[in-house]
């Protein structure tokens, strides 16, 4: 480890802020396989959730409920305890997928159009977030649909985007996941600041903070 990334861990910053920008620094096609698994994971356009579990008064679902949980990236059927012995430890990734240095990493072959969306996945060990499942009837899954809906948005200055629709997308672990897509009609610009990810699954609170001015790729704004 070196002195600059000792300090950097010590300041609490993410792992890749101690490095250079290799991103910036080389062309795509020379990034290696962990640079690519990198970015990804662990950059500014791949950051870990800020997940909480709250039971109380107006969260979504009720304790016991049936749901769908990741494990190992395949979806299965479960139950929200009332007290989880591993509340608070949730694991999960919101990534950019939209975003051109995912794009490239990924090298993603996928139809949908970043230029009139905003697309985020959510890749993780969290309850309610996978497919319709065979114990779940289609009115119970479109629920859970509509509740994501209601309570996923992106904060920003000037006011929150809104969820328009959520899709899936299948793979290893480090990309399947949950998509959650947003119009661009309603821009945003460094000048914003920040970007917060904010959705509900249940009584599983989900937040992740993306600084923009850490999000420019080749001196423009990568989202």
């Amino acid at each position: 480890m070196t002195r600059r990334e000792a300090i950097s861990i010590g300041l609490g910053l993410p792992a890749w802020a101690a490095a250079k920008e290799f991103w910036n620094e080389k062309k795509p096609e020379d990034w290696t396989e962990e640079e690519r698994h990198e970015i990804m994971t662990r950059s500014p356009w791949a950051r870990d959730a800020d997940v909480k579990y709250n039971a109380g008064p107006g969260s979504l679902g009720q304790p016991r409920s049936p749901v769908m949980t990741r494990r190992g990236g395949t979806a299965r059927t479960g139950t929200i305890p009332d007290a989880p012995s591993d509340a608070g430890h949730y694991a999960s990734i919101v990534r950019w997928e939209s975003a051109l240095p995912i794009l490239l990493a990924s090298q993603n072959k996928s139809k949908d159009d970043p230029a009139a969306h905003y697309i985020l996945s959510l890749v993780g060990d969290l309850p309610m977030l996978g497919r319709r499942s065979n114990d779940e009837t289609e009115d119970e899954y479109q629920a859970r649909l509509d509740n994501l809906k209601q309570y996923t948005r992106l904060e920003k200055r000037g006011g929150p985007i809104y969820l328009v629709k959520i899709g899936y997308q299948s793979g290893p672990a480090a990309t399947s996941g949950a998509l959650f897509y947003f119009e661009r009609n309603d821009l945003i610009t460094l000048h914003d600041g920040q970007v917060t990810f904010v959705t509900k699954l249940g009584p599983i609170e989900v937040k992740c903070k993306f600084p923009l001015k850490e999000m420019v790729y080749q001196g423009k704004l990568e989202l």
